[in-house]
């Protein structure tokens, strides 16, 4: 299949843009709405298994979280944001948490889901 730099490039089929599935359309507003924040506490263990991807739940002493684990950094925090349907890298400095950038790559959330 030939790239295109057209958007929804990489698709067996073109794609209308701008997308009408629900997800996409909630994707795209992520991307162009998302802003690093603080965050009070890290979410419940609640991510539905149609969003979970390689993201896993481990049971800690100083609570429980999801994490990713990247191939070139190991073991990453991350969170779900319900508000945009995608991951979010999070950084913790402090016993602060801060949500920083929309995780791509394995944690993606596709138009298909």
């Amino acid at each position: 299949m030939a790239e295109s730099s057209e958007k929804g490039k990489g698709c067996a089929e073109p794609s209308p843009w701008p997308p009408t599935h629900i997800n996409a359309t909630v994707v795209t507003r992520a991307l162009e709405e998302f802003h690093s924040h603080f965050i009070e506490r890290r979410g419940d263990q609640n991510v539905c298994l149609l969003f979970l991807k390689t993201a896993k739940w481990f049971d800690q002493p100083d609570g429980d979280r999801y994490y990713c684990h990247y191939e070139d950094e190991g073991w990453k925090h991350v969170e779900f944001s319900f508000e945009f349907l995608a991951w979010i890298n999070v950084q913790v400095k402090d016993q602060q948490y801060l949500a920083w950038q929309i995780a791509g790559g394995q944690l993606e959330i596709t138009k298909e889901e």
